[in-house]
């Protein structure tokens, strides 16, 4: 069901208010606007490699990397963001899937009253930029992941909807993930603090994944590509 809805599942229905914000106004917009944003045109002339050259090329110019590790393409921009934003609503990924009653037309994601930071002196630190692309083996496309391995600071919102995991240690728990599916999440601050885990950073992920058990739009939380158990969430942790 999700495949014939798919052109909806991207979709966030934001209304932001006109807080002060040096990189937008919604979350989905400011990490893809980032891509996009630092694009520069270059000319070369092509040619064409064998399947097994593709499945092990990497590149790096500057502050941007590129890797193909099998069938995982991944992209990651060595930049530093600093942000204090509010959103008055975030909706995403609207199909019908069962959540356990049995199969219902409804929201992965649905988030309100939202402050990315506290003020414009307490913002929310980004630290680098991930983009990944899994393909199966007849190099259709499986999954989108887009996100940050480390962030600093707080997220606040009523999340009621939530679908995929976040880490306990957020909200002041032990670091266990806790995995949802279109519930509520019942604290409304995500207190990411990666300079607490030195060595385990906090990231924020959305995930697209068109198939399987964790398929439509999911959230994770807490945890950088690292933290999590290789093929869980996405494929090339």
């Amino acid at each position: 069901m999700l495949k014939s809805n798919i052109q909806r599942c991207f979709i966030g229905i934001c209304s932001a208010t006109r807080s002060p914000s040096r990189t937008g106004r919604c979350v989905l917009p400011v990490l893809i606007l980032s891509f996009t944003l630092f694009i520069t045109p270059a000319f070369a002339k092509l040619k064409p490699l064998g399947e097994s050259e593709l499945k092990s090329t990497t590149a790096q110019q500057g502050f941007t990397q590129f890797a193909m590790s099998n069938n995982t393409a991944r992209m990651f921009l060595d930049i530093h963001m600093e942000t204090y934003t509010t959103i008055d609503a975030l909706s995403g990924g609207y199909y019908i899937k069962d959540s356990g009653s049995g199969p219902a037309l409804g929201w992965d994601q649905q988030w309100s009253n939202i402050a990315i930071g506290n003020s414009v002196d307490d913002t929310m630190d980004v630290d680098g930029l991930v983009l990944m692309a899994d393909f199966n083996d007849d190099n259709r496309l499986q999954r989108l992941v887009l996100g940050s391995n480390r962030l600093q600071g707080d997220l606040s919102a009523s999340f009621t909807r939530y679908s995929g995991t976040y880490n306990n240690a957020l909200v002041g728990g032990n670091w266990e993930a806790v995995d949802l599916n279109r519930q509520p999440v019942i604290p409304t601050t995500f207190n990411f603090d990666s300079d607490g885990y030195q060595e385990k950073n906090m990231g924020l992920y959305f995930v697209l994944n068109m198939e399987g058990p964790h398929q439509g739009l999911q959230v994770v939380a807490g945890f950088d590509e690292q933290s999590l158990t290789p093929g869980q969430w996405w494929d090339n942790p």
